[in-house]
């Protein structure tokens, strides 16, 4: 993973902007996380679907649009937060951005009324997790568990000899065990993996969940690594006295192989698709057909043309077909 590192830091200093709402081709990543992390809470949407919500942002009546939008704002939010944090060398976790990716993530979905409690705030009641095998921990052991959980994680970020993917599928592993949240938890877990790998100079990733098979891979990657971390969560509940010494040590024995599998495809699999994107090596000024725009920034052409229709896009024909600049096009995702 050493050398991925460096291709992407390759990627970075091509690319000012690499990770960043403006940049369509990362953007176009984007759009795939959301609908697979959203899919994994059962909640499916299209990739047509998606990007009309997005388009009539903050303009939500259901808990689809809700969830699509709540996770757009949170995660584009703190992924640039921590791609800056990166860039400066001042990577570290704070209570406040986990709590803060919850506000943001669950704000739509209260203001429809299918998310009642608190938003950044700690759940006050046992909760069941759906395809799981692990029973969270308390809620009246949080809090405390949740300063003890930052402080074992900023201690191995500074760690240049730990294995930041490996940090990242425990640190994945142990919050879920946890399950700090009413309600939101999986998704904010999956938004707080991607902060992680991007502050440690990676990508954000698209776990894989529109598909059953891909599901229940990651379900069963999180209840082969939850396994020895429920015995920690135990112990705390017992009122034994926690101490990152010992969260390492159940950290070696715990089996996070099958989840840093999948991280580690997933973040190849991110690399690729904007080390082969076009886009990086074209003239914002360009003018492309339809067809070449639609390969850029993965819209159909069907719908380039409906917004060309509705005078969103500028275009001019050339005999039968339609062109349109790269620039408009770009201008247009900004303002989404």
């Amino acid at each position: 993973m050493d050398q991925l590192k460096k291709d992407i830091s390759k990627l970075r200093k091509n690319n000012v902007n690499l990770i960043a709402v403006s940049n369509s081709e990362w953007f176009t990543l984007f759009r795939d996380e959301i609908r697979n992390s959203i899919a994994i809470e059962g909640i499916f949407t299209n990739r047509n679907d998606l990007i009309h919500v997005l388009k009539h942002n903050k303009k939500t009546t259901d808990q689809k649009s809700a969830a699509i939008l709540g996770y757009f704002e949170a995660a584009s939010s703190v992924y640039e937060y921590a791609n800056n944090l990166y860039k400066e060398n001042e990577f570290t976790i704070r209570l406040a951005d986990i709590k803060q990716i919850h506000t943001m993530l669950m704000r739509y979905e209260k203001q429809v009324g299918s998310y009642v409690g608190n938003l950044g705030e700690y759940r006050k009641e046992q909760v069941e997790v759906f395809n799981s095998t692990f029973s969270p921990l308390h809620f009246m052991y949080i809090p405390k568990t949740m300063k003890i959980f930052l402080k074992w994680l900023n201690h191995n970020i500074k760690n240049p000899n730990y294995n930041k993917i490996k940090l990242a599928a425990l640190s994945h592993l142990l919050f879920e065990t946890i399950h700090p949240f009413r309600d939101g938890s999986g998704r904010v877990g999956r938004i707080f993996l991607s902060f992680l790998l991007i502050g440690f100079g990676y990508l954000n990733i698209a776990i894989k969940g529109t598909g059953k098979k891909d599901r229940d891979k990651y379900y069963k990657a999180m209840e082969i690594g939850d396994k020895k971390f429920e015995i920690l969560l135990r112990n705390i509940e017992k009122r034994q006295i926690i101490s990152v010494t010992e969260i390492n040590n159940f950290a070696k024995e715990t089996d996070s192989t099958l989840l840093e599998k999948i991280i580690k495809n997933r973040l190849q699999d991110s690399f690729n698709r904007i080390k082969n994107s076009k886009f990086i090596e074209l003239n914002l000024n360009a003018e492309v057909t339809l067809n070449e725009a639609s390969k850029f920034y993965n819209y159909s052409q069907d719908y380039l043309r409906n917004l060309i229709n509705m005078g969103k896009l500028k275009a001019r024909k050339k005999g039968k077909l339609w062109y349109i600049n790269i620039s408009d096009i770009d201008d247009y995702i900004k303002e989404l």
